[in-house]
């Protein structure tokens, strides 16, 4: 029981401690870099959105607004900086989704970033989009927990949790959603948009934060730095 107690109160004192930074570079469509402000304690970068070339000649386009105005094959987000490590219940959803792009939240500090895709072409697209990690230093990749809302459902990834020395896998608190593990080392998530259909719009949000509840959320991820980039792309028909 000591050392239970012991070891609880060493993770309150580190996660008052434990600060990074969110910023965010999309090239393709999304990239997502953290780093530590004792080590950077500058922007790391923008949230960069661009449509790739091909799916941007053929009528998809992005905005940060609902109505599409000023779409086109690019987007640019502010960072966010002086970031803590948090948990899942902490995280303002329902704002987040009702804002378009940026939403800050008053009370922490986490990624959270809201866009629009369309369809201004004159075909039916089957659209690809993946995330994947591009960049990790210090394991943050670790501890890091991304949800992704699609057109209003929400999903939660993560690295596939490691065993203990016993065989234990780490519990979560049951305010906690069940999280989907990322599809390999460097792949978060991989899906497909069938049918996306001229005029049609498509919400997208993400959030991202360090997961203080993962027991991989230690000292060790200071300075730590993660990179990912979610791209869309269209699906072509491959003769066979």
């Amino acid at each position: 029981m000591g050392k239970l107690s012991t070891v609880t109160a060493a993770k309150k004192i580190t996660r008052r401690n434990r600060i990074f930074t969110i910023g965010i570079i999309v090239s393709g469509l999304l990239s997502v870099v953290l780093g530590v402000v004792t080590f950077y304690g500058q922007q790391s970068g923008n949230f960069v959105m661009n449509v790739d070339y091909d799916a941007f000649n053929r009528g998809i386009v992005i905005a940060d607004n609902r109505t599409m105005e000023n779409a086109g094959p690019q987007l640019m987000a502010e960072s966010v900086q002086d970031a803590k490590d948090i948990t899942y219940r902490w995280l303002d959803i329902s704002s987040a989704v009702e804002t378009d792009g940026n939403f800050f939240d008053p009370d922490i500090t986490y990624l959270s970033y809201t866009f629009y895709l369309q369809n201004i072409g004159s075909e039916v697209v089957d659209l690809t989009y993946s995330m994947r990690i591009t960049d990790v230093y210090k394991d943050l990749d670790e501890a890091i927990r991304v949800i992704l809302i699609d057109d209003g459902v929400q999903t939660i990834y993560q690295k596939q949790d490691e065993a203990d020395e016993f065989g234990v896998l780490p519990t979560y608190p049951v305010s906690m959603p069940t999280s989907t593990v990322f599809i390999d080392e460097d792949t978060v998530f991989r899906k497909t948009l069938v049918g996306f259909a001229p005029n049609a719009i498509r919400k997208f949000t993400i959030l991202i934060w360090l997961e203080g509840e993962d027991p991989d959320t230690t000292d060790d991820v200071l300075g730590g730095l993660i990179k990912f980039r979610m791209t869309f792309s269209i699906e072509e028909d491959v003769a066979v």
